[in-house]
């Protein structure tokens, strides 16, 4: 009887434990320690996006700069909030985890640090512990021309491009000038050459037969006032009558938003048999 007692009083003292939540050795198996609890698990938001142009091209985020999508969430549960920063080039993308609740969700697409476009926001989307939500698709309309505007200087220094040796000068006789948009080739643009505000004539890039002309001075401003943006390099020759004397091979970024690049580019001389340095 007392035996019978013992184990009776052993069985109590397990239930009591269990319920406090700690493990108890009740003998004859017993029962598994229970596992404290961590609060609900976090879950996950997947963004999907596009980019076009204002005419409703597709585009890709190099054309136009972008770097990221960034998504602000605002929690209608709690003070919480979050900031998810991802990748534009890797589309669909999925967030850190999130806290579980309720968000009003906010689309923004950066270049750099710069706002370039916003998508309309996403209201009530529920962050389920433990699970992935895939918002809806997110479209980000943006102004995809920009203007470039190029100067052209020998370097090392001389007082002109086109003057002689003797005065001073880079001895450039004529100049050749072919552009290439990344990805898509030839960039067959028209250069206005103006010197302040007067119009010397143009320049039409043609990257098969580039068109030859007379001497560009260090002065003069070579203009294209609205072209596709992105990632171009640029192959400029300075001559001295067939030779290719000076050269520039820059690449560079032509900004979206309708804004101007405008910039120097040096030539270096090319140590070639007939060519001259200042």
């Amino acid at each position: 009887m007392k035996s019978r007692v013992l184990v009776m009083a052993a069985r109590r003292a397990c239930i009591v434990a269990l319920v406090g939540l700690s493990g108890c050795d009740c003998g004859g198996g017993g029962f598994p320690d229970a596992r404290p609890s961590d609060g609900p698990l976090p879950g996950t938001v997947t963004a999907t996006w596009s980019l076009t142009d204002l005419n409703g091209a597709p585009i890709t985020c190099d054309q136009v700069g972008a770097t990221t999508v960034f998504l602000q969430l605002r929690s209608r549960t709690t003070t919480a909030g979050a900031a998810v920063s991802l990748s534009c080039a890797l589309s669909p993308a999925t967030s850190q985890p999130l806290v579980a609740g309720i968000y009003d969700v906010t689309f923004e697409l950066h270049a750099g640090a710069t706002t370039i476009a916003t998508s309309p926001a996403q209201n009530a989307v529920s962050v389920q512990p433990g699970l992935d939500t895939r918002l809806a698709p997110v479209a980000f309309m943006v102004d995809s021309n920009g203007g470039l505007v190029v100067s052209l200087a020998a370097a090392p220094p001389a007082t002109s491009n086109c003057k002689s040796v003797a005065e001073r000068g880079a001895n450039i006789t004529t100049n050749t000038i072919t552009l290439e948009h990344t990805g898509d080739g030839c960039a067959p643009v028209v250069f206005t050459r103006s010197r302040g505000a007067t119009v010397l004539g143009t320049y039409t890039v043609s990257c098969s037969a580039p068109m030859v002309t007379n001497c560009i001075e260090n002065d003069e401003q070579l203009a294209v006032s609205s072209m596709p943006s992105g990632p171009y390099t640029i192959h400029i020759r300075g001559k001295f009558n067939a030779l290719d004397c000076w050269q520039n091979d820059d690449s560079f970024q032509v900004p979206a938003l309708g804004k101007v690049l405008s910039e120097t580019r040096n030539l270096a001389f090319r140590n070639v048999a007939g060519c001259v340095r200042p």
